[in-house]
Order: C-alpha cells, then structure tokens, then sequence
C-alpha cells in the first residue's frame, strides 16, 4: 500500500483512545505496510512504481470489514475495524478443529458463570451463560480489531422493545465486568419496529446499535430517524428475493422494463440490492450524517467495487481474495505522469457525500415513520425476508441454548 493513503475514519466502529497495550498479532500485509513505511524516505524509480490493487483502491474510500468466524482468518485482513460476536460464531467455535480451542475454552468458562445460579429459572440461567459467552468471545476478538466488536442482543425478544433494551444493557454490564468499555462495543438488533425502538433507547444511554435484517428503504429510513449507529442492508438476500419473484417491480422509480427484467445473473443497473444500498446512503448522508451504511450481502467484486464510498463494506474471504488478486493503474509509473487528472482504471467513489445531497427524495421518503407507515411502506420483499432473517436466528439462539441448558437443569 505503498502507493496509497490511508482509508478514511469512520466513528461508528472506531474505538476511542486505546486504554492499555495494543494488539500483538499482525499479519502477513501489516508486516509489509510497516516495511514499507519505514523506507518511505528511499528514492523509488518513477518507472519502478507498482500499480495498487483494487482491494487497495477501495479501501481508500470504505472501510473493508471481513465476513469472517474467528480471528484466525481475521489477521489475513490488514488491521480490521470490526468483528462480530453472535450466536452463529459460538456455534462455529464449537464445531470448529482444535486449533480453535482457546476461544471454547472461553465458551466453557461461560457455562459456569458464576451469577447464572442466581437465576430464576435453568431457562434464564441458560439465556445468561449464552450472552457471558457471547462476551468473552467478542472480548477476545477486540484483541485483534482496531475499533468494535458487534455483539448480537437476544434475537427472541425482537418484538418486544423493553425486553431488548433489558438484554443490550445486560450485555454491557457483562462486557464491563471483563474490563471492557462500551465504546467498544456494538449492540447488533434485529430492523423489527421494537428493535428500531429499542436502538433509539439504547443510543440515548451511549450505547451504540448495529441494526441487521434490513432489506428494504422503509427499515433503513427508520433506523436513521431513531438515530442508530450502524444500518445494514443486505445486498445478496435483496436479490435473490426478487429473483425468485421477477414479476415484482425492483425500482419502482426506474423503467418499467428493467424493473421487470429477468436474467440469470443480474445486471449492475437492475440489481435491486445495490440499489437499495444506495439509496439509503443518500438518505441518511443527506438527513442523518451521524449513521453509518454497512453493506453486507456482496458475491462479487462488482458488486463491492459499485459501492466504493460507503462507509463499509462487508466482504466475504472469496471477494476479497479477487480483489486482491486484481491490479488496477492506480500508483503505476506514478511519477512519470505529467498531470494531476485521474489516470485510466484509477477507482473512484461511486456513492459521496457530495452526490448524497443532490440526490431526490420524493416527500413520502422523508416523511417521519411511526408504527402504522412503518408496517404500511415495509413492503413485500422486506416483510417477507425479515420474518425469515428472525425466525432464522431464533433458531440458532435455541439450537445454542440447548448445549447450555443441560448444565443448568442439572443434566450433566
């Protein structure tokens, strides 16, 4: 990354000023971005001068968030900005070889956490030994990420805004009792109406919030309007929704004939979970500066390299080594170059602030979302996808659950 500046800050999952010793794991790239540092002051050849990557190039404009499990394949991503704790992790840690085993001893040590013998019932007992768990991994994982760690609140209390707001501050506290500050914590909730409710709540109270199942512009505007740190909409699950549904109008603004259009593989133009991302970037850079677009989703590295400028992009270890792997002009020959203009095959941002603030809304968009338009405007494929996502990670979290209710009924 010789050639390249650093990527811009983004707040939402940047962590404060670093309280104690700094991570001792580095990987592969960091190693070679130190080298490369320290010899910055070397005469390079103009001629000399290698091209960047376009996983260079893009992460000038997004911060690159891997989609990955554990912090193992973490290090293979230059100094990530964030991880994720959930319940679908826990069950990777436990399924995985061996060489994980310092993050299940981690999982072990939560199912005898002490406080859950205080509890009511083996059922809360359980419930409180899956967050522990949930906490000692994250902690560990911030080892290793320079800003947050987003850690899933109870997906079973999705339509209950006070059960919510319970279990996220539960999570800090238990997050505190580790030493762990809640500036580096995320609290990631499901995009249901008590779930956008109980992120304003919890933003009130400093504590940041991660909405996840997002899949329509009706989510997203709300989630802004309460003020959230982070919205996620997923790209990938978009479209397939609507490929599975082709007579469904995939831009109500665009031609109705690319709307309709049906292919194998979508084109950039007609791909409904692009565009969703990017309107809601314009939305909330026009209306609400202080959220955050992270979009998730991205099978390809069109697909990431359509998006350059939002504020992250999840990428998945198969797009991101085709990133890597593909070279652009951008840093070639450099100094040979006899003006400042944009050299061809340079990558520029295709979502900006800038853009954001011409970009049309029509008085429907921006109108303020309560209850009843939420449940009006979500929309068929929103509906639908949502209803899935949850019943999706109510199954994990009871699937979990199972492995720590047996020492808490007494079964072991």
């Amino acid at each position: 990354m010789l050639t390249l500046n650093p990527p811009r800050h983004c707040p939402a999952f940047s962590a404060g000023a670093r309280k104690g010793p700094r991570p001792t794991v580095r990987s592969a790239r960091l190693a070679v971005r130190v080298r490369a540092t320290q010899a910055a002051d070397a005469y390079i050849s103009p001629s000399s001068r290698t091209a960047a990557t376009e996983l260079q190039a893009l992460e000038r404009f997004s911060e690159i968030v891997p989609d990955v499990l554990l912090s193992q394949t973490l290090q293979s991503v230059e100094a990530p900005k964030a991880a994720t704790s959930s319940r679908g992790v826990l069950a990777g840690i436990l399924s995985s070889p061996s060489s994980f085993g310092r993050y299940k001893f981690a999982v072990e040590q939560a199912r005898h956490y002490d406080r859950a013998a205080q509890a009511s019932s083996p059922a809360e007992a359980a419930s409180l030994r899956v967050d522990k768990a949930l906490v000692n991994v994250g902690s560990m994982f911030l080892e290793n990420v320079s800003g947050r760690v987003s850690t899933e609140v109870d997906p079973r209390a999705h339509d209950s805004e006070e059960a919510l707001v319970a279990r996220g501050q539960s999570l800090i506290r238990l997050y505190e009792e580790v030493g762990v500050s809640r500036d580096r914590v995320v609290l990631r909730i499901p995009a249901t109406w008590a779930g956008i409710r109980a992120a304003a709540a919890l933003e009130a109270e400093g504590i940041a919030t991660h909405l996840v199942l997002v899949y329509g512009f009706t989510q997203g505007a709300a989630a802004a309007q309460a003020g959230v740190s982070v919205i996620q909409p997923n790209v990938g699950a978009v479209a397939d929704w609507y490929k599975r549904h082709p007579g469904v109008i995939k831009n109500p603004k665009g031609p109705r004939e690319a709307a309709l259009a049906v292919a194998d593989e979508y084109g950039e133009s007609v791909n409904p979970g692009l565009v969703l991302v990017e309107t809601l970037y314009h939305y909330v850079k026009r209306f609400h500066p202080k959220t955050r677009i992270m979009a998730s989703g991205l099978r390809t590295k069109a697909e990431a390299l359509r998006l350059a400028g939002c504020d992250y992009l999840v990428v998945g270890p198969r797009v991101l080594e085709a990133l890597a792997a593909a070279a652009t002009l951008e840093g070639y020959n450099d100094g040979l170059r006899a003006d400042e203009d944009e050299a061809p095959g340079e990558l520029a941002p295709a979502l900006t602030p800038a853009a954001a603030q011409a970009h049309d809304f029509s008085d429907q968009e921006t109108a303020t979302l309560d209850r009843a338009l939420f449940e009006d405007r979500l929309g068929l494929a929103a509906r639908e996808l949502l209803r899935e996502g949850v019943a999706r990670l109510i199954g994990d979290a009871e699937r979990l659950e199972a492995y720590f209710l047996n020492l808490a009924g007494g079964q072991e």
